[in-house]
């Protein structure tokens, strides 16, 4: 094992992963530190959308536990609206296939992998980066933070302070063979009973994940509500394997993700979906975006990444603050939202092509009547 490299990575999930990999293939010399083992566990939900894996250009085939096309949405358990998508609209993976694979693809590739190390301390100067470990230190051109919520790197650089965060509690649900059959290939989306989130039913080859969420500022009693949402399923008989929490950091204004030698991508960034709370589209995005501006600097002889910045600013902020005001509408008119759901088929449509990558939010906003109504309602409130 080196001890100086172009480039480290604290963090390999999906974006510490992808930079490695798009890194290595480059030729970088690239070290990629994360203080769990793996295949190790994550809190998630699991929803891959179809326009994140395309991104990825990997054969998901082997990875996802099941391929969505539809979704049952309720209102409080209301009377339910069926949403089919002729093709998939996403898929269901367990996190600790789907990163075990990214990370061994990036390994592959080149980058050296460090697991069960962790990143005391972040040193960066006009000269290089020192990054120290249990294991001694490590020295780089550049650094990049893909350490998730409570990023080493993004507070060693006081960079990406987040607006608001998701507060999310998620549950693996054993039900019958009889009970995940009627799961196959669809979803289920329940709004209203929490304020700017909502309860979700994700698939998996063999239970099913069940959670819910909120802001973090309107979390109190969420755990009741998360029972009185599952006991609202009537799964049966049914176990509960395994319970977990999360908290997702969310930017919903002017942030920067790069300062001097450091970037951060993904979760450490705040770039998660403000409506959604999906992360990994931005996060894999983030990590192509910084490769692009690490491989100019490194050819370049630059000693800054601040188009990193610039380029992300450029991309995915415009449609994070458009997604803040649709997480608005969801929050404060959520019966308007399921009556307009249920009245314009074209609201359906738009969800199905935002989650294929066929359409943004700003296209949305300005396709979808019903819904353009409502965002410039909200947008004044």
């Amino acid at each position: 094992m080196k001890r100086k490299y172009q480039v480290i990575i604290v963090g390999a999930g999906p974006a510490g992963s992808t930079l490695a990999y798009h890194l290595a293939i480059g030729g970088t010399s690239v070290l990629v530190l994360d203080r769990a083992v793996f295949p190790r566990y994550k809190c998630c939900a699991g929803g891959l959308t179809v326009k994140a894996a395309k991104l990825l250009d990997i054969n998901i085939n082997g990875l996802a536990d099941d391929v969505i096309s539809g979704a049952i949405v309720t209102f409080k358990g209301s009377k339910p609206y069926y949403g089919h998508s002729a093709s998939p609209i996403m898929y269901t993976v367990m996190r600790e296939g789907f990163d075990h694979a990214l990370v061994k693809r990036a390994q592959d590739a080149g980058a050296d992998i460090l697991e069960e190390v962790e990143a005391h301390g972040i040193q960066v100067s006009t000269r290089g980066v020192e990054v120290s470990t249990a294991m001694g230190s490590f020295w780089s051109e550049f650094v990049a933070g893909a350490d998730g919520a409570g990023s080493r790197v993004a507070k060693a650089m006081n960079i990406a302070k987040h607006d608001a965060h998701i507060v999310g509690l998620e549950s693996e649900i054993r039900v019958t063979r009889e009970e995940l059959a009627k799961w196959k290939s669809r979803i289920a989306i329940d709004i209203g009973r929490t304020q700017g989130g909502y309860g979700w039913v994700f698939p998996k080859a063999d239970h099913l994940s069940v959670g819910i969420s909120c802001r973090a500022d309107k979390a109190k009693g969420l755990r009741r509500v998360f029972r009185e949402y599952l006991d609202s399923l009537k799964f049966g008989r049914h176990t509960i394997a395994r319970c977990a929490a999360g908290l997702l950091p969310v930017c919903v204004g002017q942030t920067v993700v790069a300062q001097g030698r450091a970037i951060v991508l993904g979760d450490a960034a705040g770039l998660a979906d403000p409506l959604t709370g999906e992360g990994m589209h931005n996060a894999i995005l983030s990590a192509q975006l910084g490769a692009a501006v690490i491989q100019k600097a490194l050819s370049s002889g630059e000693a800054a990444l601040g188009d990193y910045s610039e380029t992300v600013a450029a991309t995915i902020i415009p449609q994070m603050k458009l997604a803040c005001v649709f997480s608005k509408m969801l929050s404060q008119l959520p019966v308007k939202l399921f009556r307009v759901l249920n009245q314009d088929e074209r609201v359906w449509k738009a969800c199905c092509y935002m989650l294929r990558g066929e359409m943004d939010y700003v296209t949305i906003k300005n396709r979808v009547s019903s819904l353009g109504k409502l965002y410039s309602l909200i947008s004044h409130i």
